[in-house]
């Protein structure tokens, strides 16, 4: 895996769904992105943020990820722990790293896409 797709923006921004877009593309092409979330990105996947339509519209369409052979999606440890979340709190699987993986990961990546 080389692709990825770092989600940052919050549901109500019109950068999410472009995100989403084309994580979805990318993988419908199997070309199995690897879905990175931080910052407002990681409300994205909440599971109590549910109660905004816009990110019930955009859980539903994460749900197709489950179609494709896609990674579970990144995140920070430190960002979880920040926030006192735990990895029940989200709609799927998410795998979670510490700072020395996340960067050396994030690294490995020969294509990220920013939204």
């Amino acid at each position: 895996m080389s692709m990825a797709i770092i989600q940052t923006t919050s549901a109500n921004s019109p950068q999410a769904k472009l995100g989403q877009d084309m994580l979805l593309a990318l993988a419908s092409l199997d070309l199995n992105p690897q879905l990175v979330l931080s910052g407002d990105g990681l409300r994205l996947w909440l599971r109590s943020e549910a109660s905004s339509s816009e990110v019930q519209s955009l859980h539903k369409r994460y749900a197709m990820l489950e179609l494709f052979d896609c990674p579970a999606p990144w995140v920070q440890a430190e960002e979880l722990a920040a926030h006192g979340w735990q990895t029940d709190d989200f709609i799927a699987q998410v795998e979670v790293l510490d700072a020395d993986s996340w960067r050396e990961k994030i690294n490995s990546l020969s294509n990220t896409l920013v939204y």
